[in-house]
């Protein structure tokens, strides 16, 4: 599966304003998260010199206040100049502590955790996410996963488009992930 991923700063932006301009064009509101990302590296290879990523993520539903919900996510190289285009596996685990401690055993150490809040949108198949990221501001994420290579291109030119209707200027936009801003803003 592609994760095909648009991002963009919305320094100088409403996100009140980009939330209601969704909500008109038919994007409804799914979910208020918090979710506590918490980045691994390994000792035989460097995640952050193959544009890779391990995660565990715990995010907890602020709309209903229940338990935290934990994943691992496997993230591969970007894949085109445009996008954040990349390979994705995800799935649920039980319990954070218990993952961690299974990387860790593995020769996987935790290095960077990003914290943000987000509020979640969707339109058919597209996510869009109205991000505030701790120690960066607030971000827009525009989400399509796509089954093949084939699909990638036309989803890219759809979320540009979405983007463009959503005034958000194209200077805003950047490939780098929130730990690549938070942590490694020079590369």
């Amino acid at each position: 599966m592609l994760e095909v991923e648009l991002k963009a700063s919305l320094v100088n932006l409403s996100t009140d304003q980009i939330r209601d301009s969704a909500e008109k064009i038919g994007f409804q509101v799914k979910k208020r998260l918090r979710e506590i990302d918490m980045y691994f590296n390994g000792n035989e290879r460097d995640f952050r010199d193959t544009d890779e990523a391990l995660r565990l993520r715990s995010c907890q539903d602020l709309s209903n206040g229940g338990p935290a919900q934990v994943f691992i996510t496997y993230k591969g190289p970007k894949q085109d100049k445009v996008s954040s285009t990349r390979t994705e596996f995800e799935t649920s685990v039980g319990e954070l502590f218990t993952m961690r401690k299974l990387l860790e055993a593995l020769g996987y150490q935790p290095m960077y955790s990003v914290d943000k809040i987000r509020t979640e949108l969707c339109s058919g198949q597209i996510t869009l996410c109205l991000d505030c990221v701790e120690g960066l501001g607030n971000y827009l994420e525009l989400e399509i996963l796509a089954e093949s290579e084939v699909q990638r291109d036309s989803a890219v030119q759809k979320l540009l488009s979405l983007l463009d209707l959503l005034q958000v200027p194209r200077d805003n936009m950047t490939r780098k992930s929130y730990l690549e801003l938070l942590y490694f803003p020079e590369r």
